[in-house]
């Protein structure tokens, strides 16, 4: 029977078979879902017409089963809700695909009540990943776990992507924190060694055993959390008297919660324990695995062992003495993990300071083993090493390879979809790999080109080191504070009580500034360019070392979204200016600026610095811009928007971000990224060296 539709639904029908072309057929049109819409409002219908080109876009089928199963929502679900359960439906399209998307489609929304308690990992993702880098040790990524519950595999934290276990969103928000803790414990507290599959793999079911093991070791690493996170710790100890244990299950947890109890202590438990049940599991435990760790710890020590014994083997062949204790032989002497692992180290009698990788190595080494192993002493040749090392066949074929992530090396980044108006979570893949090393003589030969400048910039660099900065409005100082006797004085005219802070003292500034620099190695740098960029890295880090401040130089390029390299040019915990010339000469020409995902970890990276100002410069030729399939790809709207955002998230951290770029039509889309006063525009590219010292002057000195 034919349906005689209205002017509004046949504009609604054209409309649906433009969205959904692309999914329909012949038995399959979109004449049903128009007599199902025609019973709702155009006011109802708004939502679905919102979503509906977004879903096209992403997918035509999967726009096609989201338009059937929203409209039964459209009279009962209010907006807001029904965002909320699309956008998820569009995250779980990102991450896993089609299917995955299509049965959290069937999932239906999320009922009203859950929606007031569940927070959403993407909420907490920021302040979990500085929470846990605050907490100290190994750098840990924090991302989103498919499954119920999180764990860790040494190099990232995985969390639920939501959590609805508690009453209200503020009881989630902790015990998301305390997830994140206890999964860190778990990293850094021996949980986890070499043995441990061997040792597990002695009992008749060894998957039992481990599940055991891991709970156990629960509590342990609970209690070595507890001093350094007391707050956290009485949270952690209201949930745990909730569960109900045998006595020989109290016994193994009083033993494990001494200071000196170790995970071979934990080991030593599992045969008394072994036919008890297993008690019920706390929340913030996460899943019992320790499968994923020991994948990536096993490949860390191979990894780290090698690359240790070759920068021995540099270390020996550039000695370097330092003054400090001459010890015999190889020796490594290093405090308590509490107080953080400080190493000295002489090589042959001679004393040598490490150099700061060695320092960082060290550090993961011991964390790891517990201990220096006396074979890791014999120093390797000090041939060239990259942990994302490929054959030179390879190398010729695919020159951008990166690392599977169970290994650490690799960094998965949301970005900003401005048409969704929601992030596409984990869409960026981003390797932070060390600079090909260049051969040119580039810092003699721009000190000496630019040598009648560069003493004036020195000096002035000298004079901000040691300058005075006035404190106004004072009761006692040097001299009258003029605005505030005015101001004071005003007061007085109008019958109102005189301010008596009406002085001004001079007070020497201590300088706390940590500074990181994103330079664009985009294909449009080539040439002069190119030549100009590497003049100004000289420049500016000769200039920050004799102010003392701390920097970091890092370069980016990226080809599509699963290519995104940072080029570690200076780190800033490397301080030798003479290792710097390699690492700027090698600064080339690549491919493509996909600037998000380079700012947020950029951002990363400075929040990890403890600095009063934190300051984030980028150094590009031209807009946001990379190679991709998807919609259109990376540039245009879509690029600034996602830049911004990442630039907001910067701001909202606590870092301020400005740009030096010599885009002659910057104009356009600058001040949407950076606001007016935190870019500037030079016009000759011959300018950036004598210019990038001095804004940094003027940045830092306000």
């Amino acid at each position: 029977m034919a349906i005689d539709l209205s002017p509004n639904m046949l504009q609604l029908e054209e409309r649906l078979e433009e969205w959904l072309a692309a999914a329909l057929s012949t038995r399959r049109t979109v004449g049903k879902l128009v007599e199902r819409l025609s019973c709702y409002s155009e006011e109802q219908q708004q939502p679905l017409l919102h979503w509906l080109p977004i879903l096209s876009r992403i997918n035509p089928e999967l726009a096609f089963q989201a338009t059937q199963q929203m409209i039964p929502f459209l009279a009962t679900l209010d907006p807001p809700s029904l965002s909320l359960w699309i956008s998820a439906v569009i995250d779980r399209y990102d991450q896993l695909g089609l299917q995955a998307a299509l049965l959290r489609l069937r999932e239906g929304p999320m009922r009203q009540k859950q929606q007031e308690q569940t927070l959403l990992l993407d909420e907490m993702i920021a302040m979990l990943q500085a929470f846990v880098t605050a907490l100290g040790g190994r750098s840990l990524f924090v991302a989103s776990s498919e499954q119920a519950g999180g764990y860790t595999n040494t190099a990232t934290l995985f969390l639920p992507a939501s959590l609805a276990h508690l009453p209200s969103q503020a009881g989630n928000r902790t015990l998301y924190q305390s997830m994140a803790a206890h999964l860190w414990g778990l990293a850094r507290f021996g949980t986890f060694f070499p043995q441990l599959p061997e040792r597990l793999q002695q009992y008749a079911d060894p998957e039992q055993a481990g599940r055991l093991y891991m709970i156990l070791e629960g509590s342990r690493v609970d209690a070595k959390i507890a001093p350094l996170l007391p707050g956290l710790a009485r949270f952690m100890a209201s949930l745990q008297k909730k569960r109900a244990l045998s006595s020989l299950w109290q016994e193994a947890i009083s033993q494990l919660t001494q200071p000196e109890a170790s995970a071979q202590l934990t080991l030593s438990l599992l045969p008394t324990l072994l036919e008890q049940p297993l008690p019920e599991a706390l929340p913030y435990h996460g899943l019992p695995l320790w499968q994923p760790a020991m994948t990536t710890l096993l490949k860390r020590i191979a990894e780290e062992k090698r690359r240790f014994r070759q920068l021995l083997g540099e270390t020996r062949d550039s000695r370097t003495p330092v003054e400090m204790p001459v010890v015999a032989g190889h020796s490594f002497l290093f405090s308590s993990a509490e107080e953080g692992m400080r190493f000295n180290m002489s090589l042959e009698g001679q004393p040598l300071r490490p150099p700061d990788e060695l320092q960082l190595l060290l550090r993961s080494i011991v964390q790891d083993l517990g201990q220096m192993p006396p074979e890791y002493l014999s120093p390797a040749g000090s041939a060239g090493y990259r942990s994302d090392a490929v054959s030179a066949q390879e190398t010729t074929t695919n020159r951008y390879d990166f690392a599977p992530p169970e290994d650490g090396s690799l960094f998965a980044y949301d970005e900003w979809d401005y048409q969704r108006n929601s992030y596409r979570k984990e869409w960026c893949l981003l390797s932070e790999r060390p600079i090909p090393p260049g051969e040119e003589k580039i810092v003699q030969e721009t000190l000496h080109k630019y040598q009648g400048v560069w003493q004036g910039i020195r000096r002035r660099f000298e004079m901000l080191r040691g300058e005075d900065q006035w404190q106004r409005r004072q009761l006692f100082g040097d001299e009258i504070d003029m605005d505030a006797l005015l101001h004071a004085w005003s007061d007085f005219q109008a019958g109102q009580e005189m301010d008596e802070r009406l002085f001004r003292h001079r007070h020497r500034r201590q300088r706390n500034v940590a500074t990181l620099l994103l330079v664009d190695m985009s294909g449009s740098t080539k040439g002069w360019v190119n030549q100009a960029i590497r003049e100004s890295l000289v420049l500016f880090s000769h200039a920050l070392h004799h102010l003392q401040d701390r920097f970091a130089l890092y370069g980016f390029s990226s080809m599509t979204r699963k290519q995104c390299h940072l080029y570690c040019i200076k780190s800033f915990t490397q301080q030798q200016l003479a290792t710097l010339e390699p690492a700027i000469a090698g600064v080339q020409a690549m491919d493509y600026t996909r600037m998000g995902v380079f700012i947020r970890h950029a951002s990363t990276l400075l929040n990890q610095q403890e600095a009063k100002t934190r300051l984030l410069i980028t150094l590009s030729d031209g807009k946001p811009e990379d190679y991709d399939s998807f919609l259109g790809g990376y540039r245009g709207q879509y690029a600034i928007e996602d830049t911004r955002t990442a630039l907001l998230e910067a701001r909202r951290s606590g870092i301020h971000p400005f740009c030096i770029t010599i885009d002659r039509e910057a104009r356009a889309y600058l001040p949407r990224l950076y606001g007016p006063a935190r870019y500037v525009l030079l016009e000759d590219v011959r300018q950036l060296p004598l210019r990038i010292a001095d804004i940094y002057r003027k940045l830092t000195s306000r």
